[in-house]
């Protein structure tokens, strides 16, 4: 049973999923058919690469709609959604988040890579000063979950095609309807 220190808004949540059989995890694929993945050895880590998107942030005429995402790097396995965030930074720490609440459970150890350096830094810090609710929020979860979830700093994202697939399906439909 792994126990995986998940926050929410006001205060840091504890939730455990025992696990039938610690060797398999499931996984959703790219045609969101469950699968199971057999761990490898050293346990279940992966490494996971996030990302966010804040349409219209160039134009006041139109409004700003945001959308965070995720790649399981090797596996296929990828999420997105829409969130609300004004700034990149917010939706940027939503992305990690997201990872953490989607994936937190399901592996002993998860590598997150994020391309916005500012959101790496800032939560790797020791002490912050004046840090948004949503920073204290992921400060809190990884510090509560540092023997399990990592986060790195990376120049190019893998996951930033997925989302902006995601985004620009969202936009089609919205546009076709």
């Amino acid at each position: 049973m792994h126990r995986v220190h998940c926050a929410s808004a006001k205060e840091i949540v504890s939730s455990s999923i025992p696990s039938e059989n610690p060797t398999q995890t499931r996984l959703k694929s790219n045609n969101n058919q469950e699968q199971f993945r057999m761990s490898e050895g050293q346990g279940n880590t992966i490494r996971v690469f996030v990302d966010a998107k804040i349409t219209g942030m160039h134009d006041k005429k139109l409004p700003k709609l945001a959308y965070v995402g995720y790649l399981v790097e090797g596996s296929g396995l990828h999420a997105a959604k829409p969130v609300e965030a004004e700034e990149s930074d917010d939706a940027e720490i939503q992305a990690v988040l997201f990872a953490i609440e989607e994936l937190g459970l399901k592996f002993d150890r998860i590598t997150i890579v994020c391309d916005h350096e500012s959101v790496v830094s800032e939560a790797s810090r020791e002490t912050v000063k004046k840090p948004s609710p949503l920073l204290d929020i992921l400060r809190a979860t990884l510090r509560a979950n540092s023997s399990r979830i990592q986060l790195e700093a990376l120049q190019h994202n893998l996951a930033h095609g997925i989302l902006t697939e995601y985004v620009n399906q969202v936009m089609r439909n919205a546009t076709s309807e």
